[in-house]
């Protein structure tokens, strides 16, 4: 039969550094507790649904009061719209900005619109594999921009 000193499961956290968070909080709060799966989901992201994602375990008779101090503040979140962007007036030189929302959330990469060329078509048709042109997708909103 487990007693107050046995350890528990208290909650999974698809990213490590949301587990981090949660983590330091309890510590802060003098609740000792601990992570597990933290190494394979940082070494290999996409075994997080499969793992379990990160773990966070306390003691028995610290699980009501460490679910109340996760719980009283949401952790953030690990993809989302940008708030910050929508609050700034001056663009950040570093992050582009979507042009169409101004979400920071952008990515450089193969466009997943039509966006052939030139070029991009002759070599589609030569090697009979679709080649496509790299732009910036907002993943607020969708938008594909240059």
């Amino acid at each position: 039969m487990p007693g107050p000193d046995s350890i528990v499961f208290l909650e999974s956290f698809y990213e490590p550094m949301a587990a981090n968070l949660a983590r330091t909080r309890l510590e802060a709060a003098g609740i000792p507790c601990f992570l597990s799966n933290e190494n394979l989901v940082g070494l290999l992201p996409l075994y997080s649904p499969i793992t379990g994602g990160v773990r966070l375990h306390v003691r028995q008779s610290d699980a009501e009061a460490a679910l109340a101090i996760i719980r009283a503040e949401p952790l953030p979140r690990a993809t989302g719209p940008d708030v910050a962007s929508f609050e700034a007036d001056a663009p950040d030189p570093v992050t582009p900005r979507c042009p169409r929302c101004g979400s920071s959330d952008v990515a450089y990469g193969p466009a997943t619109r039509n966006t052939y060329g030139f070029w991009e078509s002759l070599l589609s048709v030569l090697l009979r594999f679709p080649v496509r042109g790299k732009r910036f997708h907002c993943f607020h909103c969708g938008n594909e921009f240059a």
